[in-house]
């Protein structure tokens, strides 16, 4: 089959998706190409290396980094919630695979090279496990839009405004760079939105069903982000308003009622125990949480949560109005939507009202290192659907004027995307910091610390670019290959929804299609399940534990995997940090791989702990003696 065949047979088959799984795989592999293939700050590798615990040892220990939590067993866990390390479970079982098979230890132009802090071995980059756990988050960003596209099609009986409204969400929001990290703010927005969708239920006889789905969506929310709650509490509610009103006039009612009330209870009260157990294995007790810290406690101060809201709604450095443009059309229709969809709008509003207050009541809720109103994210995904009535008056043409603004705010959001996709975001906390402006949220007023001006600065001047693709094309090797599927998916996607939207009446039976969202509620459901039922909390006393992960590195190490030996002869050091033997074995892979400044730096560490160790002060002078001769040569 020639290259011309094989495009001609894919086209034909995605011609037989529907609209919204075009969506998602489009969105997702564009997300996935323009991404910086490793991680940006120590909260993301906090997550990947709990699921990556999960699959090499059974259990959630992670090597010590800043901000990990002391807990059970003298070890360091994250302090994060179990929902995005445990749906990821398969991506990372992939990336680990991938790094057994291809020795990926030094990067290669997917992975990148091995950034980071140094008291934490693992480091940020140059692991395919980090690079294969991204693909969650740009699948979660292709699914957001997705179900948008889904949600605007229960609304609006104009076809090209919902495409619209879903393509504005994936490419002018914070739906775009958030999909490129791996936080959990990207699954909370997309479950909370496919809760709504579930519980927005028109038939009867869906009402059982939709009631389980739209529960364990709330779940996966809960489990990613605890304050998720108040917005969950919201949508479980609107859901009964829309069971009641299609069965009041039934005479089993009420039966019809309890039983979905309890059904729609299931995943909330899974999430919880789900949660408790969490604690348990990570601290010993159900009820201790990771955030102990004074700066991540809730206050009732009602200035600062006056001063939140500000800051979320007008501030030049995290308004959602600034880094999703769109929602300005939501402004200025509202009373449209609310006149249309009364009960819908009420939910959205209200569900995005109880999210902003909760974050709000938070110490730091402005958030440290991020790119605009990360924890906002679940209120933007909420609120755009209440932007229909303008796509609806712009799709048409029906108003030229309307057209103009509509094209003028998604371009400004597209723009503003762009820059913060483009750069690697930590600068924008380092010069923070620098200028001694981090410290109450007080950037989050100052209009030139906004991420937006500090990212187009770097972007101007070529520096700190972040995007994987960027060292492909620099470097080519099988990255460039990636990339070029990549582009290829996107291309026929975007063909695909073209000529959806030249016909969208001939797609009409597929919008509505319930195969999807069960999917996407399935996939997140099973791994959490599998890495509940695998999690085993540490027991051994820490000498014992330290000699296992020790031997088990040895065992790895001899077996070429060479990254699941790094992570045990890490947790080692965690335990023990003037371990010679770890460290010594650290510097041997971080030799193998070419990585001499990090081997010398852990040969010289074993030394100053023993300068009689033998086989360090060998390594250190053969290296020495290369880097020396290699001087010498590049001189003559």
């Amino acid at each position: 089959m020639n290259a011309v065949e094989a495009k001609t047979r894919w086209y034909r088959m995605l011609r037989r998706w529907p609209p919204q799984a075009v969506l998602l795989v489009t969105f997702a592999s564009f997300y996935f190409a323009i991404g910086p293939g490793n991680y940006f700050a120590v909260d993301e590798a906090m997550e990947q290396e709990t699921a990556q615990a999960l699959i090499l040892r059974r259990t959630i220990d992670i090597p010590v980094m800043p901000d990990a939590r002391f807990g059970r067993g003298q070890t360091f866990y994250t302090v994060k919630g179990p929902g995005l390390p445990l749906v990821s479970l398969p991506f990372v079982y992939l990336g680990l695979k991938l790094d057994d098979a291809i020795g990926s230890m030094n990067g290669g132009q997917l992975a990148g090279p091995p950034i980071g802090v140094a008291e934490h071995p693992l480091r940020w980059g140059g692991r395919l496990a980090i690079s294969a756990s991204l693909i969650v988050n740009a699948l979660v960003g292709g699914a957001i839009v997705a179900v948008l596209f889904m949600v605007g099609t229960q609304l609006s009986p104009k076809p090209r405004a919902v495409l619209l409204m879903a393509i504005a969400a994936g490419l002018a929001t914070l739906v775009m760079s958030e999909a490129t990290h791996f936080y959990q703010h990207a699954l909370d927005a997309l479950m909370v939105i496919l809760a709504f969708w579930f519980f927005s239920v028109k038939n009867p006889g869906e009402l059982s069903s939709s009631a389980i789905f739209g529960g364990l969506s709330l779940g996966v929310a809960i489990l990613a982000r605890p304050d998720a709650v108040p917005a969950a509490v919201v949508l479980w509610l609107y859901g009964a308003a829309v069971a009641w009103k299609l069965v009041r006039t039934l005479d089993d009612r009420w039966s019809r009622m309890i039983r979905r009330a309890g059904l729609a209870t299931i995943g909330p009260v899974g999430a919880v125990a789900g949660s408790m157990y969490f604690n348990y294995l990570r601290f010993g007790s159900a009820i201790q949480f990771g955030y102990t810290e004074d700066r991540a406690r809730f206050v009732l101060d009602v200035g600062q949560i006056a001063k939140a809201i500000g800051g979320y709604l007008v501030s030049p450095a995290l308004s959602i109005f600034v880094f999703a443009p769109p929602l300005i059309l939501a402004l200025a229709l509202g009373r449209r939507a609310y006149r249309r969809w009364p009960l819908e709008t009420v939910a959205l509003l209200s569900a995005a009202t109880a999210h902003l207050l909760m974050i709000s009541s938070n110490k730091t809720w402005g958030g440290d290192l991020s790119y605009g109103p990360r924890y906002m994210l679940e209120a933007i995904v909420l609120l755009m659907p209440l932007t229909l009535p303008a796509f609806e008056m712009a799709a048409d043409f029906a108003s030229r004027r309307a057209a103009i603004a509509v094209a003028a705010v998604v371009f400004l959001g597209f723009v503003v995307q762009l820059i913060g996709v483009a750069v690697y975001v930590t600068v924008n906390e380092w010069d923070r910091t620098a200028a001694g402006i981090v410290a109450n949220n007080a950037w989050v007023f100052v209009p030139s610390a906004s991420p937006i001006v500090y990212d187009l600065r770097e972007l101007v001047a070529g520096r700190n670019l972040s995007p994987w693709a960027i060292r492909a094309l620099s470097l080519p090797d099988a990255a460039l290959f990636l990339l070029i599927i990549l582009v290829v998916i996107v291309w026929l996607g975007s063909r695909r929804i073209l000529q959806y939207w030249r016909a969208p009446e001939a797609q009409l039976a597929s919008r509505s299609s319930r195969a999807l969202p069960i999917a996407i509620v399935s996939a997140t459901v099973m791994p959490i399940l599998l890495g509940f039922a695998m999690a085993r909390p540490v027991i051994e006393a820490p000498g014992i534990h330290a000699s296992k992960l020790l031997n088990a590195g040895l065992a790895e190490q001899r077996a070429g995997h060479a990254v699941a030996a790094e992570e045990s002869y890490a947790l080692v050091l965690s335990l023990y940090p003037s371990n010679e033997f770890a460290r010594y074995d650290l510097g041997v892979l971080d030799q193998e791989a070419g990585r001499t400044n990090e081997a010398m730096a852990l040969y010289a560490g074993v030394l100053r702990q023993d300068p009689n160790f033998t086989p360090a002060k060998q390594n250190m002078e053969y290296l020495l003696q290369a880097r020396f001769g290699f001087t010498n040569l590049h001189r003559r």
